[in-house]
């Protein structure tokens, strides 16, 4: 997303003031200051993403109508499994930041609230459905995207035995073989969605461009 739209003055990992406003890195440890992604959080424990929430937090009162600050708090928040209020931050980051697809993905996936889709209710599988949909519109050529929509027609439409509308689970896959790969955040997804069928995963990890 770019350099902070708003100046992160000191590390929320370790604490060092910063020098340089317009810094995507601490001077000192070189943590991100400003999250963009679940997988930014991979190396931070809950003391260290709380660290993070408190510093924004602090920014937000001064800055409520930053979109990437509130994305990033919602981030934060998704990963302690915090989903409510995650998707307050992201629902506010669209209002702000509407041509981004990030927050519209991070809704969606909030909405799932670390549950299986075949579990969710209906109301919240269109929603997310059209969240993600949005997202991708937005930007279709991220692998992710489409790797959450194939799940959710798996797992929701197919195992609960519904008639599922377009993107089937093999044209979501599809889609999902010829965008940008990012392993660690689709890891990052595959861990919030609580399904355990060998089919999908197996689908997923075995897609011809995911590899490590």
């Amino acid at each position: 997303m770019g350099a902070p739209s708003v100046s992160v003055i000191e590390c929320p990992g370790c604490g060092f003031p910063q020098s340089s406003p317009s810094a995507r890195n601490c001077e000192q440890c070189g943590n991100l200051l400003l999250v963009n992604f679940l997988s930014d959080l991979d190396s931070f424990d809950e003391k260290g993403i709380r660290a993070y929430i408190r510093n924004y937090k602090e920014l937000l009162h001064n800055h409520p109508d930053d979109a990437e600050l509130n994305c990033a708090m919602g981030i934060c928040n998704l990963d302690l499994g915090l989903f409510e209020r995650a998707r307050d931050y992201f629902m506010t980051a669209i209002e702000l930041m509407p041509e981004s697809a990030e927050p519209y993905y991070y809704s969606a996936l909030s909405l799932l609230k670390g549950r299986r889709p075949q579990v969710v209710t209906l109301t919240e599988i269109r929603e997310a459905e059209k969240y993600l949909g949005v997202a991708i519109k937005i930007d279709d050529s991220r692998a992710k995207y489409h790797y959450l929509w194939a799940l959710i027609k798996y797992d929701f439409y197919i195992k609960n035995g519904l008639r599922a509308a377009s993107p089937t689970v093999d044209e979501a896959l599809q889609n999902a073989c010829v965008c940008e790969h990012d392993d660690r955040e689709v890891e990052n997804m595959l861990a919030r969605v609580g399904v355990d069928d060998a089919d999908i995963l197996a689908a997923v990890k075995s897609s011809a461009r995911y590899s490590t």
